[in-house]
């Protein structure tokens, strides 16, 4: 209640024979016993939430959080251009800082990693203690990477949150034939890289990967994510073009979740690739992705 019509209740239930001293002890009481009323009948505040235990749960921490500037994955096995036997499972093994793994406790959040075959659809891998094994893969050079991501699957923008490691399966190509077959699979790891994680596609190759499991389907709420390396996002700097179902977005400035809002339940596919800051591709392998992925009802 504003003061304005305290002061004209006051005076109207006022007795005329008041004096000035007496309607302004009226004022004043009526003021109080208005405020008291108030107080009486306020609504009880809810219960905030409490916070999590760790800030890897915390949902109102986003990607791209200070908190996670420390965050860090490196491959420990296999090395950098190491050579495989054809015959031999491929050994997978991350190191992670600055970042917890795993659920905190049965049924809690999992904040995890994504590892990608070449440029197949992600597993994810939430205990790096467990070994890792790689099957099936074909003769010839091949590239993992490494994604830490949130508990649903938002890729952590910290600038060591990714990692990469080339190597090749079975007998390395000589000379020019070798070259050329290096840099049909490898990106430069001095240019820019563009990395599509989410959402999740169908797998596509015949791979057997023990010790990663296939990421849950999530919500029913299309998101992009993908993590940029040696890049940054900007009206004046690289840009991210994506086509969905054949109909170009506008182009991405911001690297942050994106919902693909016109992707109604059913069957998508979905292209992404880097412009540079005039507007052409960006030329280095994997910066161009096709997915195919199904929204539930």
């Amino acid at each position: 209640m504003s003061l304005w019509t305290v002061l004209v209740t006051a005076l109207i239930t006022a007795d005329p024979g008041d004096t000035p001293a007496q309607r302004e002890k009226k004022i004043i009481s009526f003021s109080r016993a208005r405020t008291v009323q108030g107080k009486r009948v306020q609504r009880p505040r809810k219960p905030s939430r409490p916070k999590p235990v760790r800030v890897e749960d915390d949902p109102r921490k986003k990607g791209d959080s200070r908190a996670f500037a420390k965050a860090r994955v490196a491959f420990v096995a296999p090395r950098d251009l190491a050579q495989i036997a054809t015959d031999e499972p491929v050994h997978i093994a991350l190191r992670v800082s600055g970042y917890a793994l795993g659920p905190l406790q049965p049924g809690g959040p999992v904040p995890h990693a994504h590892l990608i075959v070449d440029n197949a659809p992600a597993m994810e891998i939430d205990d790096v203690s467990e070994p890792v094994t790689l099957k099936g893969l074909d003769p010839g050079p091949h590239l993992l990477r490494a994604v830490l991501c949130r508990p649903w699957h938002e890729v952590v923008k910290a600038r060591h949150a990714f990692a990469m490691v080339r190597f090749w399966v079975g007998h390395r190509l000589e000379g020019k034939a070798g070259k050329a077959a290096e840099q049909a699979a490898w990106p430069d790891p001095r240019r820019p890289i563009l990395t599509y994680v989410f959402p999740m596609g169908s797998p596509g190759e015949h791979l057997e990967l023990e010790g990663a499991a296939d990421p849950p389907a999530g919500p029913d709420r299309p998101i992009l994510d993908f993590y940029l390396a040696n890049g940054k996002l900007g009206r004046r700097g690289d840009k991210v073009r994506v086509v969905l179902d054949r109909r170009e977005l506008p182009l991405l400035t911001e690297w942050k979740p994106h919902h693909l809002r016109r992707a109604r339940p059913g069957a998508h596919r979905i292209t992404i690739d880097l412009l540079n800051r005039r507007g052409l591709s960006v030329k280095n392998p994997v910066n161009r992705t096709d997915r195919s992925f199904e929204v539930r009802r």
